[in-house]
């Protein structure tokens, strides 16, 4: 299934709502402070129109600064609420939003090499950041705002119905034109978003992938294509957030412009009601003022409309992302029933192994080895003729087209990605390191269990002891990547991360190539 795919709703609200689940109980708290700083406010006008009412009908003053007082103190209950409110909500959306990084980070990586090969970089951080973001910001902010002012506008409806149903009728009869107009064009906008976050992917993902290879672009001459590709992409962003940017605003034009009837004709009717002595002006001075309570609430969730359509859009990339199946399949064995690669070194066999990328041309075919445990083989050839497949066999981040890959005995497909993870090292050319200490990056924040004498062992039998004596602060030296080490130092790192685990097979992807004869020799 392609990211890009399908638009519909229903997958957004449902990665929403699995999101959610474990907030309930919080939610539940957000919703009674929710109706309450929304409800509340509901009783100023009518206290307000008593008030003018009691002013023109000559009443005590001692009576109308009691009105005033209790005014006061309910609209300062009702900004607490709304205070409270916001810190719940806050809340809640940085939890989930985290939670479902984790899931989309956790499901990416599950994902297959031929799925990495088809989406860059820049647009998984896309997706597992920006995407997130939005719906942080639609749950902490728009989706409280949205909310709250629907239940204020019902609560005005059934106000204003109760003082007089004509009146009643009308600000009802507003409200729903305007938000029919803001559902229908809602379906209108959400694809537009989309294609706008789409694009910012592409951009992000492009200039990633420059910026990796910046010193090859600058020796090659490569400069140039590189900004012709950012003003392309960039001239693309620009276009689809217009066009995004054009349909949200007309969704809130045309709902601002519904409403604004609506508050002209409660005004017209409440004058005519007044003048037939229907309605007090006090009474008339509350029901203009829920106008505008209506009229206000309706604004904001037009303002709101593209959050809540950036926020759509975001979950639903993000549910395709989590509806992506993961190209190899898991083991058939029962869990708990799985096979487990036997201790020490592993026997390597390969029977009939065939393996092709997509629609290539085969990379193996009718590869046939034996290597019996503990033993070293040296793979030989030239570019392009399957080295580095035949390590991607062992390490099952590819399954073979045809035959069997067997390690200690056992099918590689049979054995749970973990242990096989856990069994079966790997040293590339391509060294990563992370932005942390030295025995962070060496336990991998701390997923291998060693203490820190084992790990001063296995730098000195790489030959990094001299290295670690000379660093600061020992193991708790941090790291700035790769910067600040020579290849070699960093590819001896990479080494000693590998030979911690005490693995059952080794693989080396071109691993020395950084290093000297000398070093090589160790």
């Amino acid at each position: 299934m392609s990211i890009a795919a399908d638009l519909s709703a229903r997958p957004a609200f449902a990665l929403l709502a699995s999101t959610l689940r474990p907030e309930r109980r919080r939610i539940v708290v957000l919703v009674v402070v929710l109706l309450g700083g929304t409800l509340v406010p509901l009783v100023g006008p009518v206290l307000i129109g008593r008030v003018v009412d009691g002013a023109l009908a000559g009443r005590p003053l001692d009576d109308l600064t009691l009105l005033a007082g209790l005014y006061l103190l309910i609209a300062v209950a009702g900004e607490l609420l709304s205070l409270a409110m916001i810190w719940e909500s806050v809340h809640v959306a940085w939890r989930a939003g985290n939670r479902l990084r984790e899931r989309l980070a956790d499901h990416a990586l599950s994902l297959d090499l031929a799925w990495h090969a088809r989406h860059t970089p820049g647009e998984l951080i896309s997706r597992i950041d920006g995407d997130v973001e939005a719906l942080t910001t639609f749950f902490s902010n728009v989706v409280v705002r949205v909310l709250g002012n629907v239940v204020l506008v019902a609560g005005v409806i059934v106000v204003v119905t109760v003082i007089d149903w004509r009146l009643g009728i009308v600000i009802a009869g507003s409200a729903a034109g305007a938000m029919v107009v803001m559902v229908k064009l809602r379906s209108i906008a959400v694809p537009a978003y989309d294609a706008e976050r789409e694009a910012a992917a592409r951009l992000y993902g492009d200039l990633e992938d420059r910026l990796g290879g910046l010193e090859d672009l600058r020796a090659n001459g490569g400069g140039d294509h590189a900004l012709h590709r950012l003003h392309t992409n960039s001239a693309n962003v620009w276009r689809t957030t217009r066009r995004a940017w054009l349909r949200g605003d007309i969704a809130y034009a045309l709902a601002a412009s519904t409403f604004a009837l609506g508050s002209v004709g409660t005004l017209a009717v409440g004058t005519l009601l007044h003048r037939s002595g229907t309605l007090s002006v006090g009474a008339v001075l509350a029901l203009f003022r829920y106008s505008q309570m209506v009229r206000q609430p309706l604004e904001r969730v037009a303002e709101q409309l593209p959050e809540l359509q950036k926020a759509l859009a975001g979950a639903g990339r993000a549910a395709r992302l989590l509806a992506e199946v993961p190209g190899l399949e898991a083991p058939a064995s029962a869990p708990g029933a799985e096979p487990v690669l036997p201790d020490g070194a592993l026997a390597v066999d390969l029977e009939g192994v065939a393996l092709s990328y997509d629609d290539e041309p085969p990379a193996l075919h009718g590869v046939d080895l034996h290597l019996a445990a503990g033993r070293t083989l040296g793979v030989v050839g030239r570019t392009g003729s399957g080295k580095t497949s035949f390590g991607r066999l062992l390490l099952r981040l590819w399954d073979p087209t045809d035959g069997v890959v067997r390690l200690g005995g056992v099918d590689a497909r049979s054995v749970p990605v973990a242990e096989l993870r856990r069994r079966v090292s790997v040293v590339t050319q391509d060294v990563e390191l992370l932005r942390a200490s030295v025995r962070d990056n060496l336990t991998m924040l701390g997923h291998v269990d060693v203490d820190d004498d084992r790990l001063r062992a296995v730098l000195g039998d790489v030959g990094l002891g001299p290295w670690l004596e000379a660093l600061p602060s020992g193991l708790d030296t941090v790291l700035q990547g790769a910067a600040g080490l020579s290849a070699g130092e960093a590819q001896l790192l990479a080494f000693a991360r590998a030979f911690l685990s005490d693995p059952g097979l080794v693989v080396l992807d071109e691993a020395s190539s950084r290093l000297d004869p000398v070093t090589e020799a160790l």
